[in-house]
């Protein structure tokens, strides 16, 4: 990432060299498609430039997507510079050759979800990227819920717990677990959600631990922790004696 004047930052991605910088992501769809970066964070009003490099010269061949989650991808950009009917005028596509960008002037909340460029060689051959994330917004920390065990299923010999983490942005918020105070370990079974993007911008998360039924009865509390870089941790703690077994 690199930083410039006047708000502006840039996500760069290099596919045939294979030299990726500390946000790119490794994974490519196709040994020959374009490649976008991984996730980043910006500010409402701030200008992103995001940079992907087609395989070969393949004229002005590149179309840019915008997918928001349970939604197919909605087209931005098509041959390299023209926008799609309905594309606010802050989008705006550029390059020639090999080397394309989408830059987004003024960018607002509404523009958060995944960018991916697609390359057209031939009539026929279409290939994307993997994908970029883009959140847009204030740092807010989650609301965290605990749920306890269901007494049908303690009857079924097991006890799992839920953690609800509601609201919080940007999207690289973790849920871990301890139990009497000590880092679940290894032997327990933890399962969690990605990041699901809500209509208000926010984002939601989920963390489930399963403990054997005999070992949740020596259990004296529960706790789910949530971190994130730039923000103070938190936690919400469960007390078994506050459920009825």
């Amino acid at each position: 990432m690199t930083a410039y004047p006047s708000q502006t930052r840039t996500m760069l991605g290099q596919l045939c060299g294979t030299q990726w910088d500390s946000h790119s992501w490794p994974d490519v769809i196709h040994p020959k498609a374009a490649i976008l970066l991984s996730s980043l964070i910006y500010s409402p009003g701030e200008t992103v430039s995001n940079s992907c490099t087609a395989s070969s010269g393949i004229s002005n061949y590149i179309q840019w997507y915008l997918q928001k989650p349970g939604k197919a991808p909605k087209l931005l950009v098509y041959d390299a510079t023209n926008r799609q009917s309905g594309i606010p005028g802050r989008f705006r596509g550029g390059g020639s050759g090999t080397q394309f960008t989408l830059t987004i002037t003024g960018v607002q909340e509404e523009d958060a979800g995944d960018y991916y460029c697609q390359q057209r060689i031939a009539s026929l051959w279409y290939t994307f990227g993997g994908g970029s994330r883009l959140d847009v917004g204030s740092d807010v920390r989650p609301t965290l819920t605990v749920l306890p065990p269901s007494s049908v299923e303690l009857q079924q010999g097991k006890a799992t717990l839920l953690c609800l983490a509601n609201k919080g942005f940007p999207s690289d918020w973790k849920l871990s677990w301890k139990v009497d105070g000590s880092a679940s370990s290894n032997t327990l079974e933890v399962t969690g959600s990605s990041a699901v993007l809500e209509k208000d911008g926010h984002y939601s998360w989920s963390s489930t631990l399963t403990l054997p039924v005999d070992q949740w009865k020596k259990v004296g509390s529960v706790t789910c922790e949530a971190t994130q870089g730039s923000q103070s941790p938190l936690s919400e703690t469960l007390r078994r004696d506050q459920c009825s077994d």
